[in-house]
């Protein structure tokens, strides 16, 4: 090889190692680039998520709570927040900046609701769960679990304020539970769920006041009315009596039956009674949240939701709603005394103060002999519930997250 070809060769080489050396400097550049971008899109959406914290804070305490100035966060003018509402929905939005890259973060919240339960109380009393009994849906209550020969839990959440008590032992009675499961959890039950009914009422639906009981039918579009048992029915459009779906009787009981079409909660500051059948006009499949029936019914009382001791009771009775007991709970009337009435048929929840009987049992060593009321419970959540809530159904003053968009 000649000097002139060595030389061509060892400036082509260099020409080589110059360009490598020029595209490991370009890579080294553009890493920091994106690893600068990626820490300033990184800290402009944390700052959005903290002002999304910020009103999630303050919204739980105070559920009006508006944001007033743009926010600081070390030490600039980089943070907004805004909340808007809209049928019952609260859209929370935040955008945070930093170093000119801005972020949004946009998240809808709303009140959840007791009628999501498919079982809630506050005491659940002397009353057990046995080998026959199980709840599918969310299932609370602030008392101790009480359980006989493995009953079945199945719900996104099943959650309970104290100790599991087992009936002879863990081994023998240990409950099987699906789903999540968070034990020490306590949720309130309100004092004030009756009296926002009664506004709601007074505001756009209809109070009934001066009567010591309202027999109220469902029929269909109608509502019938009447004071007193002999008495005929007065028949109104259910739109008209009352527009925003809210029936409320005023220190008196109300007595219901009848085929539900709409969106209807009624309720009572005494007890509701249940006299006959009450059912969907458009019963739904209880296993679909989606379903497209538009009947819902939600029965709330200050004391207890009965179910009436007569004739049309003796032997079943279907109820589709969500009950919501407030000081009482869920009960038949004279349930240690009246005749075996066959099953509850119930597709809804029920959320109750204090655990109440349907009926009595004979109970030894191997099995229980149904002795009085109801002996069987058919119970069937209505999934749609975890979507849909009856008109100003009393709420747990908790926000549950509809969306988040980031």
């Amino acid at each position: 090889m000649g000097g002139k070809a060595a030389l061509l060769l060892i400036l082509g080489f260099s020409t080589i190692m110059l360009m490598f050396g020029l595209n490991m400097n370009r890579v080294s550049t553009n890493a920091v680039d994106n690893s600068s971008n990626y820490f300033e899109n990184e800290m402009a959406k944390e700052i959005s998520r903290s002002g999304i914290n910020l009103a999630a804070s303050n919204l739980s305490r105070n559920h009006s709570w508006q944001p007033s100035d743009n926010y600081d966060y070390l030490g600039e003018d980089n943070l907004k927040i805004t909340v808007n509402e809209s049928g019952g929905i609260k859209t929370v939005t935040a955008v945070g900046s930093y170093k000119g890259i801005s972020k949004l973060i946009e998240v809808k919240i709303s009140l959840a609701s007791f009628s999501e339960y498919a079982y809630f109380s506050n005491i659940e009393g002397d009353i057990w769960w046995t080998a026959t009994d199980s709840v599918w849906g969310p299932f609370h209550t602030n008392d101790k679990i009480q359980v006989q020969g493995h009953p079945y839990f199945n719900g996104p959440i099943t959650s309970h304020g104290g100790a599991i008590k087992y009936y002879t032992d863990k081994a023998t009675d240990e409950p099987t539970i699906q789903g999540t499961y968070l034990p020490g959890t306590t949720i309130n039950i309100p004092t004030d769920g009756i009296t926002n009914l009664s506004q709601s009422a007074a505001s756009s639906g209809y109070v009934f006041s001066g009567h010591s009981q309202v027999f109220l039918q469902f029929d269909g579009d109608s509502i019938k009315y009447k004071y007193n048992s002999g008495d005929p029915y007065v028949t109104v459009l259910g739109t008209d009596l009352a527009p925003n779906g809210v029936i409320y009787v005023e220190n008196g009981n109300l007595r219901i039956e009848g085929t539900v079409k709409g969106n209807w909660s009624v309720g009572s500051n005494q007890n509701v009674y249940l006299d006959n059948d009450v059912v969907y006009n458009d019963v739904p499949d209880y296993k679909d949240k989606n379903d497209a029936s538009n009947d819902l019914l939600g029965i709330v009382s200050k004391n207890d939701v009965i179910i009436t001791d007569n004739a049309a009771n003796s032997s079943n009775i279907n109820v589709h709603a969500a009950i919501y007991c407030e000081t009482g709970g869920f009960t038949a009337e004279n349930y240690k005394t009246r005749s075996l009435s066959g099953t509850i048929h119930l597709i809804g929840g029920i959320t109750q103060y204090e655990r109440k009987g349907v009926g009595t049992f004979i109970a030894d060593k191997t099995k229980k002999i149904p002795k009085s009321g109801f002996p069987v419970k058919d119970y069937k959540y209505d999934n749609r519930l975890l979507k849909k809530v009856p008109p100003y159904f009393p709420s747990t003053n908790t926000f549950k997250i509809l969306s988040w968009l980031e």
